[in-house]
């Protein structure tokens, strides 16, 4: 009898289908990221934000699904693999940015974003940029699974960073749009379109008539911070460590003004109207990153006041984009994600201050070592054996290691097993491990195993890697990110619309976000994706 009954619920769920046919689907997504977004923002400064009726982080985390602390899977997490895991569902072993760069087997870096078959579109042709395009991201995104299944739902990409706007937009992506800070303005890829459309000139020419134009940035919230911790770098050397900071609109640390803060979302509310997102029967996807938040993050680091005053205009930027996508849209037809590409380390000088361990890795000494190591036990090479270290993935000369008939796995064995006899160079460093080590499964135990696994993509992970201490950095302004530690792996991810349920929640992985969003379109997940379906988020009919 258990059989039979068994038999005919199967045979009646079967007849009623998925849940997720229940659910009235949005004619928008929207995916906001914010870059260099650490889980604790949020709520230590929530006191600072807008109220919820004025919809900006208080009217999210209010009205949303909200997983205070998710978790990147990653071993190294910073924008490029971050981005990539937000809307593929995938770890970085299966979408293919386990890095920003790398190192190709013919000894030349490669951009995570790169790809010399296409050109940049509406950027000062006299001078050379990068071409551009999603070539290097492996299987698909949720924007692309979308628009296979609904040829007419468009898919909308913008940050100020081009890997930010290409890995979220996916293969199929129908504009990505980012900022050349050399020429000041909005480009694409003639992967995308062959001349910017007419809006976004405008955007640009209004842009160019301010550039020299000196810019001022208040301090806002009350309390003060000297930045004594702070380097000077060439990137805040003109705007000053102290409040009000001032610089010429068009200089690099002009991109860490409240200008530039509120761009991406000038440009993304500007596409809304233009191509009239989500008034369509399908539902579309706009994707928008915040990238000033990283630059603020690296010069001046998470104690900052800097990186407080920027949250707070970020809190603004968006309540300004939600109340217009309300207006437009309808939030009551809207789904909206958000989270972070990673987070950051403190600020070396801040945590000694503090008595917490911390302290720089020379990794730059480190690839000497390597270097006068290989050349003794194998002989000089036309080049050098090992191209310049990438945040710590170190790179063999393929060519010469063929040339001299050389095994590969032993030479990467040989160069971890040497360094690791180095103790007064690897201070900072917890573990070094090589590629072969990843194939052969002799790694370091438990999570750092578990996220080496989740990330190494071969021929573009290093042939000797190393895992610093916690808190042990390389030097970059007042701070970075690049492990897989609590500081760079939490973030915030926030569901808000009709079929999530508010409230704060534990768990949840980045990973989650797409299959959960594919599972309430009734849609197959993108390629790679193997996160959960967040259910206890959601309310279903």
């Amino acid at each position: 009898m258990k059989l039979q009954a068994l038999a005919t619920f199967l045979f009646f769920s079967f007849l009623v289908g998925p849940v997720s046919a229940k659910v009235e689907k949005p004619k928008l997504i929207l995916v906001i990221s914010i870059d260099q977004f650490r889980a604790d923002y949020l709520q230590k400064l929530s006191h600072h934000f807008l109220p919820a009726s004025k919809r900006g982080f208080n009217y999210l985390m209010e009205k949303g699904a909200y997983f205070s602390h998710a978790e990147y899977g990653l071993l190294q997490n910073m924008t490029g693999p971050g981005h990539a895991t937000i809307l593929t569902g995938a770890y970085a072993y299966q979408h293919g940015i386990p890095n920003n760069d790398w190192v190709d087997a013919n000894q030349k870096y490669t951009y995570c974003a790169e790809d010399q078959s296409h050109k940049t579109v509406g950027a000062n042709p006299k001078n050379p940029h990068i071409g551009t395009s999603p070539k290097n991201l492996v299987g698909t995104t949720l924007g692309d699974e979308l628009k296979n299944a609904y040829a007419d739902s468009r898919v909308i990409s913008v940050a100020l960073k081009d890997r930010s706007a290409i890995l979220m937009g996916g293969h199929r992506a129908d504009m990505a749009l980012w900022f050349d800070a050399e020429s000041f303005s909005w480009v694409s890829s003639d992967y995308y379109m062959q001349t910017l459309p007419a809006w976004l000139t405008t955007i640009n020419q209004n842009l160019k008539k301010k550039l020299g134009t000196e810019q001022v940035w208040e301090k806002a919230l009350t309390g003060t911070n000297p930045n004594k911790h702070v380097p000077l770098t060439k990137y805040n050397s003109d705007m000053g460590l102290a409040f009000p900071h001032k610089a010429k609109l068009g200089s690099p640390s002009s991109l860490m003004f409240p200008i530039a803060i509120d761009m991406p979302g000038d440009v993304a509310i500007a596409a809304l109207k233009e191509l009239k997102l989500g008034q369509k029967k399908s539902t579309d996807i706009l994707a928008i990153s915040y990238s000033s938040h990283d630059y603020v993050g690296h010069s001046f680091g998470p104690e900052s006041d800097e990186i407080k005053e920027t949250t707070v205009l970020e809190d603004k930027s968006i309540s300004h984009l939600l109340n217009t996508i309300d207006d437009t849209v309808g939030l009551e037809n809207t789904w909206i994600v958000l989270t972070a590409d990673h987070g950051v380390a403190g600020n070396v000088q801040v945590l000694k201050s503090h008595k917490i361990p911390s302290g720089y890795v020379n990794q730059d000494a480190i690839a000497v070592e390597m270097e006068n190591f290989l050349t003794k036990r194998y002989g000089k090479v036309a080049n050098k054996w090992l191209a310049p270290p990438s945040e710590f993935n170190f790179y063999l000369n393929k060519a010469a290691i063929r040339q001299k008939g050389l095994d590969l796995t032993k030479v990467q064995t040989d160069l971890a097993k040497h360094i690791s006899s180095k103790p007064e160079l690897l201070e900072g460093i917890a573990h070094v491990f090589s590629a072969a080590d990843v194939r052969n499964r002799t790694l370091p135990p438990e999570q750092h195993e578990r996220q080496i696994l989740r990330t190494y993509f071969e021929g573009r992970s290093g042939d000797v890697m190393m895992i610093p201490k916690p808190n042990y950095l390389l030097a970059y302004g007042a701070t970075t990110h690049m492990t897989g530690y609590a500081y760079d792996r939490y973030v915030p991810v926030i569901f808000a619309g009709k079929p999530f349920k508010s409230g704060t929640y534990a768990g949840g992985e980045v990973v989650d976000i797409a299959p959960t969003l594919a599972f309430l379109l009734g849609i197959i997940p993108p390629t790679g994706s193997e996160g959960e379906i967040l259910e206890k988020a959601l309310q279903l009919k």
